[in-house]
């Protein structure tokens, strides 16, 4: 089950055959919704997406909104020590 503050709570969940022909339940592709700063951080040595998270939504699971705000498909190339980082709304 997935918690209604994941950002997975409203993809679609569909059904599909394994490699053995048995149906697997599964969730759709998620759609990056577009997303626009507020303002831009320019993250320190050591610095990590769930520490932005909390500082500015006051919830490190929260990591994936600024993900979602970045043009970078890999969370871990997200932060670049000194490389400015849109932080979104909490909403």
């Amino acid at each position: 089950m997935i918690d209604k503050t994941s950002r997975y709570a409203k993809t679609e969940a569909v059904t599909a055959p394994d490699a053995s022909g048995e149906d697997v339940t599964l969730l759709s592709l998620r759609e990056i919704p577009v997303t626009t700063g507020v303002f831009f951080h320019a993250p320190g040595e050591g610095e990590r997406l769930d520490h932005l998270a909390q500082q500015y939504f006051r919830d490190p699971k929260k990591f994936w909104r600024i993900c979602d705000a970045s043009d970078v498909l890999d969370p871990f190339d997200v932060l670049v020590p000194g490389r400015p980082v849109l932080i979104p709304p909490n909403r």
